[in-house]
């Protein structure tokens, strides 16, 4: 019977086992054959192999590949070890059995690993010590699939399992040698998963965490009365307020609620300070998710974990002593007034993904054309290194802070250094990289709302390893420069991204690359969703194999791009040109934007006008509920025209339900 674990270790599983140069050096030494061996398996399924070269390995019956033996002088698992694996497979693969065709490997469930197999793997003690942890609570995220996972959320590693039913095959981020202390709190976190799905997010807590009520009740109180006077109107009364109900979240853990009560704080002080960054749009999204997350809070149901909504106390703004980030790609977010860039970069050490981002004001009224943003990305990002930099490289850092939304505080006293990378990105550590579609969409199709999620900058962000590139072309309907990759196993994701004006030479760059090499793209990084369409990958970096060496283009901020023949495009070009659902949520928020930035006090007849017409906009494409919204918003407004002393209170309801509805309506449609 022929050895199943080594038939299922892939190339990635015996990279985790040992590392990439180790894996390759093997499979050069086997396909060059730069030496040759022979190969025996007894009954028992004790593997041996003579080599060539004078070396001998042995892979014991019952164990696993780290307990092989070989006879060169090497520690741990050296290449001879992977060598003979390589070889084992080849020739098991060169004789199938008769009659049968080889079947592909089949995705199962961790959770069917058995109690009594744990118990022989680890202590009692140790055993008894975990079922208390897990009893305590832990918020872990599955995917079922070939290649099994589970990420822990708070102690933010991942366990990969390698083998079907082995808990000894297991790669873990901790640093306990495998199987480690997170395998048997995976295995029973997968039991609580319903059988019937391929991924969710389950909490392990036998309690129910009790909602904070007065705290609820004293926000959304405080919300009611913000549209009253609205931002330019708010007192400083109000703000000191809004600054204790921050505090009061975070001392009663509620992490993401505090985080966007502080966001809207900064709304307020961008616009008494006349900052050009501030953005009245960003309000009415901020107050409904805020309201979101209180009612989700307040009516728990259970159908989402209370820890993925509220945050936890390891939701914090957090010390880095040194640490090493590679640049996965810059990207670009634009306002009426402001451009964001974004340097997104993994943590050697941990995986986590944090990035450094920079808000660039623009005077509507200034003479001077706007900057590219490839001129953008050569400012400073922090101790004169630019963004086109960090994206590209390594960046080392010390005395610098990350906080809860792993966004990267560099203080005075931080030290960062940038350096090249040569783009080794199967050398990135999942769940960022991502090397089957399939695996990626069902995980996406288990969170929950982006308004339930956790608020860090990054969490829709992967590396996606690419096989082939089917398509590629500029599509002049859209402005958007369009790709077909497909996986390994042929699953297939849309690469898009939009063309610009100011970020022209990086979609030409982009295009040009794919047109040139089309086979040579390895891996695409950025913001994941899924669509209609499947999903659609929002590239801030792809990677081309260019002969031996690996090229890297930022499509956003990318300068090296040829002229073409595709049309000059606006400088905010939407990313579904013309879609009716986008410019009606466009219009809302607006709409919303501006009456909350005024206050209900200082309406008047001209907005309730705005709002009958988006009444009628909303009928048109089919919001129902936000068109109801906005007429009895409408009538509201007329109705304080025709009164001496009018309630304003069921106005500010009415816009809070709006703005409730509108930031659920935006996970419909992006």
């Amino acid at each position: 019977m022929p050895r199943a674990d080594l038939l299922a270790l892939s190339l990635d599983d015996l990279t985790a086992l040992t590392n990439r140069g180790t894996v390759k050096r093997a499979q050069r030494e086997l396909e060059a054959k730069e030496c040759t061996g022979t190969l025996e398996e007894t009954d028992a399924g004790d593997v041996t192999a003579e080599w060539s070269d004078g070396v001998e390995c042995r892979l014991p019956a019952g164990g696993v590949v780290r307990d092989g033996r070989c006879s060169c002088a090497a520690v741990g698992l050296c290449r001879h070890l992977i060598r003979t694996v390589l070889f084992y497979q080849q020739q098991q693969a060169s004789r199938p059995s008769p009659g049968e065709a080889p079947q592909p490997p089949q995705a199962w469930d961790p959770g069917t690993i058995s109690d009594d197999d744990l118990a022989r793997r680890f202590k009692p003690r140790d055993l008894a010590r975990l079922r208390q942890q897990f009893e305590e609570g832990l918020l872990i995220e599955l995917v079922r699939g070939v290649k099994p996972n589970a990420r822990f959320h708070l102690q933010a590693c991942l366990v990969r399992f390698l083998v079907p039913g082995d808990p000894r095959y297991t790669h873990c981020d901790c640093a306990e040698a495998a199987p480690c202390s997170h395998v048997p709190l995976a295995v029973w976190a997968f039991r609580l998963l319903d059988a019937d799905r391929t991924a969710g997010v389950v909490t392990t807590a036998r309690k129910a965490m009790p909602a904070p009520v007065e705290l609820l009740d004293e926000i959304e109180a405080a919300a009611r009365e913000l549209p009253e006077f609205g931002v330019s109107g708010m007192a400083a009364a109000f703000v000191s307020r809004l600054a204790r109900l921050e505090e009061k979240c975070r001392d009663v853990d509620l992490a993401w609620p505090g985080e966007v009560v502080a966001e809207i704080l900064q709304q307020r002080e961008r616009y008494a300070a006349h900052d050009a960054r501030f953005a009245p749009e960003r309000v009415p999204e901020l107050l409904g998710e805020l309201l979101i997350r209180c009612d989700a809070i307040r009516r728990d149901t259970g159908a989402l974990p209370q820890l993925l909504i509220r945050g936890s106390r390891a939701d914090r703004v957090q010390a880095l002593d040194k640490a090493r980030f590679v640049g996965l790609g810059c990207g670009v977010r634009v306002g009426k007034r402001s451009v964001e860039l974004t340097a997104y970069l993994q943590d050697s050490d941990t995986g986590s993904v944090a990035a450094l981002s920079k808000d660039f004001a623009e005077k509507p009224d200034d003479p001077q054309p706007p900057k590219t943003f490839a001129e953008l990305a050569q400012r400073s990002a922090a101790r004169e290194l630019s963004f086109a930099s960090m994206g590209a490289g390594q960046l080392l850092i010390s005395g610098a802070k990350r906080d809860a939304g792993h966004r990267l505080r560099p203080g005075n006293s931080a030290k960062l250094t940038v350096q090249p990378q040569a783009f080794a990105w199967e050398n990135l550590r999942p769940p960022v990289l991502v090397e089957e579609f399939a695996e990626l969409d069902a995980r996406l199709s288990a969170l929950p709302p982006s308004s339930l999620r956790p608020r860090r900058v990054a969490e829709d962000f992967h590396v996606c390893k690419v096989a082939r590139v089917e398509a590629a072309d500029f599509d002049a309907a859209t402005q958007t420069v369009q790709a077909l990759v497909a996986d390994e196993r042929g699953q297939q994701a849309l690469v898009l991204h939009p063309y610009t004006t100011r970020g022209r030479a990086g979609a030409e760059a982009l295009l040009a690359r794919l047109r040139q090499l089309p086979q040579g793209l390895r891996f695409v990084s950025g913001p994941v969703q899924r669509s209609p369409r499947g999903l659609v990958i929002a590239p801030v970096c792809a990677v081309f194999q260019d002969g031996d060496k690996r090229v890297a283009v930022q499509p956003w901020i990318d300068a090296t791009g040829e002229p073409s023949t595709a049309p000059a495009a606006p400088a905010e070009a939407a990313r579904w040109a013309g879609d009716p659902l986008t410019d009606y949520l466009h219009q809302l928020q607006t709409a919303l934007g501006d009456l909350l930035l005024l206050g209900l006090q200082r309406a008047d007849g001209r907005s309730a006008k705005q709002w009958r017409e988006l009444q009628q906009a909303g009928e048109a494409v089919g919001f129902a509920r936000l068109a109801r919204g906005g007429a009895r918003l409408a009538d509201e407004l007329e109705a304080k025209g025709r009164t001496q002393r009018w309630d304003w209170r069921p106005a500010s309801d009415g816009v809070l339900r709006l703005a409730v509805l509108a930031r659920m309506a935006q996970d419909l449609v992006n």
